[in-house]
């Protein structure tokens, strides 16, 4: 069984993944087109106000055309039980980023486990709470940066940070379009736009993925971009061709990118549940 512990910057073939902070990591030794196993990846933990302690968790698919599902069970599980914790069970190439949180209590003893099973090859990675990867997914410190927010309505509930639940309801009919409106915003310190010129990134960016679902669905726009930081109010649809019960994850980015370039600040991601009805 790969046992996926940890947190260097690994280069693997020609990606390279960045899975935290030091430790010991192993890794699939290449990256092919199909057959490799998926990594579950234990990405640092930080505390909540309440006390408790928040985990984040994401993967890499180092399968460059193989896009892998594995449902809720004996291929997809947490240890000990609830096996269900909100993980994924659409797993596309590359490396994605706070795909999941779990909040456990502020003296958590470490004693949980992901286990993943792609192309019958075993994976797995504990979590815990252990000092080397406490995280600040919700404000950089160092330039007091902080995620952009996400809302699924013009005065509805405005959220940021790691996904926490699920965020939003819809329900669609198979077949037909489903609009997809956000509105989002993002306040940056004052030397954010030289940084961002710097790194010639947009201000924002919304992404949205298939998080669950029993067949592949259709974003009309899957990503969009934005040179102003602030009220942004755009809209998609997705189409899903069979019926059943789908999470989508939307993803705000602002000029960090993906992962906050692998310290975990500042995006923010949200899940949201779609009915689909013959």
């Amino acid at each position: 069984m790969w046992s996926y512990r940890a947190a260097a910057v690994v280069a693997v073939g020609s990606i390279a993944v960045s899975v935290g902070f030091a430790a010991t990591s192993q890794v699939p030794e290449t990256v092919r087109d199909f057959g490799r196993p998926v990594a579950p990846m234990f990405e640092g933990w930080h505390r909540n106000a309440d006390g408790t302690a928040t985990i984040l968790l994401g993967f890499f698919n180092p399968n460059t055309e193989q896009t892998v599902e594995l449902p809720i069970g004996d291929v997809n599980r947490f240890s000990p039980g609830p096996e269900d914790r909100g993980q994924p069970t659409h797993f596309p190439p590359g490396r994605s980023w706070g795909v999941l949180s779990i909040q456990v209590p502020g003296d958590f003893d470490g004693d949980l486990t992901w286990m993943l099973t792609a192309n019958d090859q075993p994976t797995s990675i504990p979590v815990h709470l252990n000092a080397p990867y406490f995280i600040e997914p919700l404000r950089d410190a160092a330039n007091g940066n902080e995620p952009p927010t996400i809302r699924f309505a013009a005065d509805g509930e405005a959220f940021s940070g790691p996904p926490v639940g699920i965020a939003h309801s819809l329900t669609a009919t198979a077949g037909t379009p489903l609009e997809l409106p956000v509105w989002t915003s993002d306040v940056k310190p004052a030397e954010s736009d030289h940084a961002r010129r710097r790194l010639q990134m947009p201000a924002l960016t919304l992404r949205w993925h298939r998080h669950r679902g029993p067949t592949e669905i259709e974003f009309d726009e899957p990503t969009q971009m934005f040179q102003d930081s602030a009220d942004q109010n755009p809209t998609t649809t997705v189409t899903f061709g069979t019926p059943g019960e789908y999470w989508l994850r939307a993803e705000v980015l602002d000029e960090t990118g993906v992962g906050g370039r692998g310290f975990q600040c500042c995006w923010t991601s949200a899940l949201v549940r779609v009915s689909v009805s013959p």
